[in-house]
């Protein structure tokens, strides 16, 4: 099977924060990486417009953390950022069979439909559309329309799910040689750095919390702050596996289900 792999995700930013050391690691083993974003990005900010911030977040920093990373392609789906939820479930999975059976990838990284406590919509959204579909994406009388435009049913062999709870992850990547191009491509990012920058500047406020690193949350210059926050939860990861830095995913395998079976009989 050729070496490909199918990004399915929210937000033009999540798979640099979830799984950019993965990717940048798999495509310098050779991956072509094609990347699918649902939504527009419209709402992630404090303080542009959302015609400006979708412009500026999808044709400028996706595109350039893209270039960081190495990826192969860019989608983007385009509904509303913040309302997936009222898209009909069954459209979007048809769309991500259709990038499936288009891309016919190798292995499909994603959002956890199962991981507890996600509050984003949008996420929640995607995970389950994206784990349907992959799921059904081999079957053929799941849109057998997709075979007049030369979309053959397509299997996934391996599936890698994130979350921002790793409650049930049971696979850490090692992305210790690639951690500088996670924090790269997340610097592409600059209105959803700021955004994040904003959003954990006000919590602190709010709470009272940690006063002491308000002075560090400098909009303006994120990179300090932002490299050892990630820097600080890639350490947490890749410890748990002896790594120095890593990533985690919960793991499925095309078959597993069945070959555990005959494995514990």
């Amino acid at each position: 099977m050729e070496k490909v792999a199918l990004l399915l995700v929210a937000h033009a930013d999540d798979t640099e924060f979830f799984a950019g050391g993965t990717v940048a690691r798999l495509v310098a083993e050779g991956y072509a990486v094609t990347e699918v974003i649902a939504t527009d990005n419209a709402r992630g900010s404090f303080e542009l417009d959302s015609a400006t911030l979708v412009q500026q977040s999808r044709e400028v920093e996706a595109r350039r953390a893209a270039a960081v990373i190495g990826k192969k392609d860019l989608v983007f789906l385009g509904y509303p950022d913040g309302f997936l939820c009222e898209t009909p479930h069954t459209v979007l999975r048809e769309q991500l069979i259709r990038a499936i059976r288009r891309v016919r990838p190798r292995v499909v990284l994603t959002f956890d439909p199962w991981a507890p406590f996600e509050p984003h919509p949008d996420h929640r959204a995607v995970a389950m559309a994206a784990v349907e579909a992959v799921a059904f994406a081999h079957m053929p009388l799941f849109h057998p329309e997709h075979r007049a435009v030369g979309l053959e049913p397509h299997l996934v062999a391996e599936r890698l799910y994130f979350a921002k709870n790793g409650a049930h992850a049971d696979h850490v990547v090692d992305v210790t040689a690639f951690i500088d191009t996670k924090i790269e491509a997340l610097c592409a990012h600059d209105s959803q750095m700021k955004l994040t920058v904003d959003d954990l500047r006000l919590s602190l406020q709010t709470t009272g919390q940690s006063p002491e690193l308000l002075p560090l949350l400098d909009r303006d210059n994120y990179r300090p702050a932002l490299d050892a926050m990630i820097r600080a939860w890639a350490a947490r990861i890749g410890g748990k596996a002896g790594f120095q830095y890593g990533e985690e995913f919960r793991r499925e395998v095309a078959g597993s289900f069945v070959t555990g079976m005959v494995g514990a009989t």
